[in-house]
C-alpha cells in the first residue's frame, strides 16, 4: 500500500508554462513521475492546477485512468461545465477532451494504476498507428460532498455508488464514495479481483497507520494488499475508491 499526505506533496508544486495562453501551469506529484516514453508497473497519481481559460488538447493515454475534476470549473470535451466534483474514467486508448478551464482555473487528479508513456494527442500526425484495441469505456459523473456540520455528525459509515455503469462491468472496474462521521472505523472493498484501488480524501480527513491524512491525501492498495483498514478524522471523513479492473 502506497500512501501520500497532502501536507507533505502539495509543498513541492512544479511550475510550468501553459501552450495553450503562455499562463502558469501547476504539477504536482504523488506517486511516480512522467514515464520517459515507457510503460511501468508503477502507479502513477499527480494534481494538475490549470490557470484561468486554459485548454489541454483532445488525447489519449496507454493506460487505464480516473480523472477527479475538485475545483474550479470547466469542460470535458462537449459536455456542459462541470464542477467539483466530477469523477471521470477512461479505459487505455480511448481518446478524451479537450479539457477546457473557466475563468476560475480548473484542477484535477490523475490516477492510474501503471505510469504512463506521455499522451498521444489526436491532432499530431501517426496517432492512429498508436491506437491498439481496448474496451473504450469512458463515463463521467458527479459526486456532492456534505458540509463540515454534516460530516462531523454523521451516524454511521455509508457506501454509495458514483456511477451506475460500473454495475455492467464484469471486471471489477469502481467507483464508490465513501462517507462516515468523526471517528469511525472505515474497512476498504476487498482488492484481490481488481487492478488496484485509489482512495482519495475528498473531505475531512482519515487516520491510517497513525498517519493524520488531510484533504487530498492520496492511497494507493495494489490487488495483493489487504483491504484499507482506517479511522475517520474528528471531523469526519469522505473519500472516493477508484477501483481499477483485473487486467
Amino acid at each position: 500500500m502506497l500512501t501520500k499526505s497532502s501536507q507533505s506533496a502539495l509543498p513541492h508544486r512544479q511550475i510550468s508554462k501553459s501552450p495553450a495562453n503562455g499562463a502558469p501551469r501547476w504539477r504536482t506529484d504523488y506517486f511516480s513521475t512522467v514515464g520517459g516514453g515507457k510503460v511501468t508497473s508503477d502507479p502513477q497519481a499527480f494534481l494538475i492546477e490549470m490557470p484561468m481559460n486554459d485548454q489541454i488538447l483532445p488525447h489519449f493515454h496507454v493506460v487505464d485512468q480516473f480523472q477527479v475534476f475538485v475545483s474550479g470549473a470547466g469542460k470535458v470535451g462537449r459536455s456542459d461545465v462541470l464542477l467539483p466534483l466530477t469523477i471521470h474514467y477512461a479505459d487505455r486508448f480511448t481518446g478524451y477532451g479537450p479539457i477546457d478551464a473557466g475563468p476560475q482555473g480548473y484542477s484535477y487528479f490523475t490516477l492510474r494504476a501503471q505510469t504512463d508513456s506521455g499522451p498521444v494527442y489526436l491532432h499530431q500526425p501517426g496517432y492512429r498507428e498508436k491506437l491498439q484495441p481496448s474496451k473504450k469505456r469512458h463515463f463521467s459523473a458527479h459526486a456532492a460532498i456534505s458540509t463540515e456540520a454534516v460530516l462531523a455528525n454523521r451516524e454511521q459509515v455509508t457506501v454509495e455508488d458514483v456511477s451506475e455503469k460500473t454495475a455492467d462491468y464484469d471486471d471489477g472496474l469502481d467507483a464508490k464514495l465513501i462517507r462516515a462521521g468523526a471517528n469511525m472505523s472505515i474497512t476498504g472493498q476487498d482488492p484481490k479481483e481488481s487492478g488496484g484501488q485509489y482512495y482519495l480524501i475528498v473531505n475531512g480527513s482519515l487516520i491510517h497507520q497513525d498517519q493524520h491524512l488531510a484533504k487530498w491525501s492520496v492511497m494507493f492498495v495494489h490487488a495483493t494488499d489487504p483491504a484499507l483498514s482506517a479511522k475517520s478524522g474528528p471531523e469526519g471523513c469522505e473519500l472516493l475508491m477508484l477501483q481499477f479492473g483485473k487486467q
